[in-house]
């Protein structure tokens, strides 16, 4: 019996238990159920986003989109439209609404508001009248910004640009009563993506552009505290809407309020026909992507190229009508000004010192008529204090803000041109010593000539009186020592010579004394009045060449000195046995003449240095053979004073060649010189100067 009671008593309560949950569930229904229709509170001077038109009916960006959202989710919406957000808030604290239409949040709100999802993004900018010229926020913090007091970018403002002036009105429509006055040149505006015009709705701001987006924020649906169903059925039915639905609502608020004023749009909009409104907006949805990044990309182009005007060194300035309109910072650091309200609207020529001023301003005039970039100009500036520096200038013209101007760049140069009087003063000192040195090596040259002279004649003059041995009784003596004093003074000469030439070339006093001669008999007689001497040191010497006469205009006395030089240097450095070869070729207009040897030859390191002065092959203190190192640099000099080129083929152990080329011109109506009306005692003393430093 009791296990029969035991076995009803369960039953009972499982009976219980699936009553209690088909209640529960029954209940669950009713609470969720969808509502028909929901009020919505706006703000009802709240442009672009909700606002009343002049009928009194609700428009704006928020308004489209609630509407779209009723359509979707078969609801109906109202709106109730307040002139404040301390009225709208109220509403919905108090139940008087539903929904807010759109809202940030914060924590004050989220004590009596839940919040949905983000659905339409907010962006607040600062927009500047046109003829303030300005790079950012920071340069206008003390011009003042024009806010509504309940604007919530008052706040954030206050937090980021605490330095910032604010000037807070109760409402919007007092902050363009003070812009329409002129007592507000700058404010902070919500504006919806790429929407840029906000004179279309606000005429006060036809003269304004947009300078800086200071923060974007998104917008979000608000209910009352604890209304989760309601809140997840608003975020639900915004899943539901479509992209194409909510593109159409955005693009109409972003591109058509650009390209037209709000008087067009009321008198065309309604008449336009229906083909060309379902054209724009397929072209509209097919570029909204491309503009919105175009225009991204436009506003970070400006941005460069405004820190790039900001960190440019040089002077800028933009002139239109004659005056400055701007000039970036360099420009006033250059001029040494305290602001830019020193430069602006003032005339670029009065920046100029004034024996300047006229070519400066014929410059500008030029430009701005031929439409010309003008050549850099060096004028001299004036700066704040007075000072005059030193500037190049240049121009061109542009287009500034829809207007020709002219665009002008100063570069401050007083620096440099102190250098270039520094380096001046430095080249003329450093040529008065050239010249002081040179006459120095002139006048000792001359100096040293002298006695060496007497000596010479001394010498010869002994000479002379002790040539009969059976008379003298020193004959031996004289005859063992005279000749090697007689070579030494001969060297000397040369030493001395060689100097004195050197010296007279860098004056430029060296005289060349041009004649038609025969250059192949003026060579070949130098070369028969040495070969004696040459077959005496056990060389061999062979003169060819490809002509017998060749008349060209010449210093005769150079070029044996020339020759001479040469053969001297192929003696030396030509061991015995060896050979040297002497060779003329007719190349028309230039004869070419071979000094060629097999002697010991020269390193390829060194034949670039050869020709240069006081420089021989080997180091002066082991060097096997006497000399100056000033006879080839003279050589040189000769040949190219001829007009002519001297050139060297060497090989170290296999000898060298000398080449000279000399033009093959003549002098006019002059006859031809023939070599043996030359001095044979000159010419004798010529070749014992040049073989003076040629031991026996």
């Amino acid at each position: 019996m009791k296990k029969e009671i035991k076995i009803i008593f369960k039953k009972c309560i499982l009976i219980v238990i699936i009553a209690m949950s088909f209640t529960f569930n029954i209940n669950s229904q009713v609470i969720v159920e969808n509502p028909k229709k929901i009020k919505v509170a706006a703000i009802s001077d709240w442009k672009p986003f909700s606002y009343l038109d002049l009928e009194g009916n609700s428009k704006g960006i928020l308004i489209d989109f609630w509407k779209a959202w009723g359509r979707v989710n078969n609801v109906e919406v109202k709106f109730i439209m307040e002139t404040s957000w301390t009225k709208t808030l109220e509403l919905i604290k108090y139940g008087k609404a539903d929904v807010h239409i759109g809202l940030f949040y914060n924590d004050d709100r989220s004590e009596y508001m839940d919040f949905g999802s983000p659905f339409i993004d907010l962006m607040t900018g600062i927009y500047v009248k046109e003829d303030i010229n300005i790079f950012n926020i920071n340069d206008i913090k003390d011009l003042g910004i024009g806010v509504t007091k309940e604007n919530y970018a008052r706040h954030y403002l206050e937090n980021n640009y605490p330095d910032t002036k604010l000037l807070v009105y109760q409402d919007i429509k007092e902050v363009m009563e003070a812009v329409r006055k002129g007592k507000v040149k700058a404010v902070c505006i919500d504006y919806h993506n790429n929407f840029r015009k906000i004179s279309f709705y606000y005429p006060e701001l036809k003269d304004f552009e947009l300078l800086q987006t200071i923060y974007t924020q998104p917008l979000r649906v608000g209910v009352k505290k604890g209304e989760k169903e309601l809140l997840n059925f608003i975020n639900d039915g915004i899943k539901k809407m479509s992209v194409n639905e909510i593109d159409g609502v955005k693009s109409k608020w972003e591109y058509i309020t650009i390209y037209l004023t709000k008087d067009k749009v009321q008198k065309y909009i309604l008449t336009a026909s229906a083909i060309i409104i379902i054209f724009l907006i397929m072209n509209i949805l097919f570029l909204r992507h491309r503009i919105a990044l175009g225009i991204k990309r436009l506003a970070e182009s400006e941005e460069s190229y405004k820190e790039l005007v900001k960190l440019f060194p040089h002077g800028i300035f933009v002139q239109q009508n004659d005056r400055v309109v701007f000039v970036n910072e360099a420009a006033v650091r250059i001029l040494g000004q305290e602001s830019y309200e020193n430069i602006i609207d003032k005339r670029f020529i009065e920046f100029i010192q004034e024996d300047y001023k006229e070519t400066v301003q014929s410059t500008i005039d030029k430009v701005k008529k031929s439409k010309i970039t003008a050549p850099t100009l060096e004028q001299k500036g004036i700066k704040s204090n007075g000072e005059v520096i030193d500037i190049e200038i240049t121009m061109n013209e542009i287009t500034y803000k829809g207007k020709p101007a002219i665009l002008t760049i100063i570069r401050d140069i007083s620096r440099r041109k102190e250098r270039e009087k520094e380096k001046q003063k430095i080249l003329r000192e450093k040529l008065k010593y050239e010249r002081l040195k040179t006459e120095f090596f002139s006048n000792i040259s001359h100096e040293l000539r002298t006695p060496l002279n007497i000596l010479l004649g001394t010498i010869q003059l002994i000479n002379k009186v002790s040539e009969n041995k059976n008379t003298h009784v020193h004959y031996d003596y004289y005859n063992k020592y005279s000749p090697i004093m007689t070579q030494n003074c001969y060297r000397l000469l040369r030493l001395i010579n060689n100097l004195i030439d050197i010296t007279k070339i860098d004056a430029g006093f060296f005289k060349m004394n041009f004649r038609n001669y025969n250059i192949v008999q003026v060579i070949e007689d130098i070369t028969m009045s040495v070969a004696e001497y040459i077959k005496s040191k056990n060389l061999n010497i062979i003169f060819d060449t490809d002509i017998e006469e060749k008349i060209i205009s010449c210093d005769a006395d150079k070029i044996e000195r020339v020759v001479l030089n040469l053969l001297s240097n192929a003696i030396k450095f030509t061991k015995a046995g060896g050979s040297i070869f002497i060779n003329i070729y007719d190349k028309n207009d230039i004869v070419c003449i071979s000094v060629k040897d097999t002697g010991i030859g020269i390193p390829k390191e060194e034949q670039e240095t050869i020709f240069e002065r006081f420089r021989q092959v080997h180091p002066l203190l082991n060097r096997e053979k006497e000399g100056s190192g000033i006879g080839l640099s003279l050589v040189k000099s000769i040949v190219e004073s001829h007009g002519g080129n001297i050139y060297l083929n060497s090989e170290y152990g296999k000898g060298s060649e000398f080449i000279i080329e000399i033009p093959a011109n003549l002098k006019v109506e002059e006859e031809s010189v023939l070599v043996d009306k030359i001095s044979t005692e000159d010419k004798v003393e010529k070749i014992n100067i040049e073989f003076s430093d040629i031991y026996s």
